[in-house]
């Protein structure tokens, strides 16, 4: 047997007779456990199976607590977003070429533009969620609130300062970092151009490597230009599903760049740093009707009979349509639906 393990069991015999079992069975369980751990990362390290270590012990910048789930976020975007067919198909290409390059050329900048509860937040999720094993709880994830972190424009170059050291320390941990910066229409402008250095192609920036990395940045900013060529294509007897991306880029960029917002006027936008614009449509009847079920589904009810049927027109009833004769599209989008949807379903 084992020295230290012999050590132990002597321990435990003489506890029990002293009467003091509990505290002791504490004490052993954590040598036994420390022991197995250290067995197992020593393991980890002189085979190189990371595996054991990542994931089981702590997390780290690789797989398999850093690795997409191309299925997930296929099924993600295609079965819980609704009447986004544009943001589909182009979220899922952008993130999966980037994750599967294992040397990108620059870091993945998105910027997602359009009225509120259209699902901006809501796909931010899905990728965060399909690409770390910790979703949103994990260490390599950054999310800044521009009407919290950033909100006295006094101290607007402290902010280009402490950003420009957040950034620099959490990528020096892990390459494969995703920072979403929120509420863009409400970020100082300026601030953001604090960023610019570490979204283009340079190999290095004081000795840290940006190019595996992620940028999405969140704004209503555009929106209101979205809802009038979606209004233009349905008047034209146009389907929403015929609009590609292309009809759109220029137009969120133009807005974008000078509409008095984070990136007005913004350096990252004059040298084409974001990838892609991307716009988030207002949602119709049946899109938002998709949002209600979706929800209700979750909460384990069905929803065929004849009564949920009746609550789900109430609660669609209850939104705010615009414009108001043609009522075409929800104001808030499915951002209400689901407290909404508890309300009813408490009467």
């Amino acid at each position: 047997m084992h020295p230290n393990l012999l050590g132990i069991v002597v321990l435990l015999t003489t506890t029990c007779l002293s009467g003091g079992v509990c505290f002791e069975l504490i004490s052993i369980t954590t040598v036994v456990a420390t022991a197995a751990t250290s067995a197992v990362v020593m393991l980890a390290e002189k085979t190189g199976l990371t595996s054991f270590r990542c994931g089981w012990l702590i997390e780290c910048c690789a797989s398999p607590t850093v690795h997409l789930n191309e299925s997930g976020l296929f099924t993600d975007l295609n079965q819980n977003l609704h009447g986004q067919h544009l943001v589909t198909s182009t979220v899922y290409k952008a993130v999966k070429s980037h994750m599967r390059n294992k040397e990108p050329s620059k870091p993945l900048v998105m910027s997602f533009h359009g009225w509120t509860g259209g699902g901006k937040n809501f796909v931010a999720r899905m990728i965060i969620n399909n690409i770390y094993a910790k979703g949103e709880k994990s260490s390599f994830v950054h999310v800044f609130n521009a009407e919290v972190e950033f909100k006295h424009t006094r101290h607007l170059e402290q902010y280009k300062d402490n950003l420009q050291n957040w950034l620099h320390g959490n990528v020096s941990k892990c390459g494969r970092s995703i920072f979403v910066f929120d509420e863009m229409d409400h970020m100082p402008s300026g601030l953001i151009d604090a960023v610019k250095p570490y979204l283009g192609n340079e190999a290095a920036i004081r000795g840290v490597d940006y190019r595996k990395s992620i940028f999405i940045f969140l704004s209503n900013t555009g929106g209101q230009e979205i809802v009038a060529k979606c209004k233009s294509e349905w008047e034209r007897g146009m389907k929403r599903e015929g609009l590609r991306l292309s009809d759109m880029q220029d137009i969120l960029e133009k807005s974008a760049y000078n509409q008095l917002s984070g990136f007005h006027r913004s350096g990252i936008i004059e040298r084409n740093l974001i990838d892609h614009f991307v716009p988030f449509l207002p949602l119709e009847r049946q899109h938002v009707r998709s949002c209600i079920e979706d929800e209700i589904k979750r909460r384990g009810i069905n929803t065929e009979s004849t009564t949920m049927q009746e609550n789900i027109e109430e609660i669609l009833d209850q939104l705010l349509w615009l414009p108001e004769k043609s009522r075409l599209y929800s104001k808030s989008g499915c951002k209400r639906i689901a407290n909404k949807v508890g309300l009813v379903l408490e009467n």
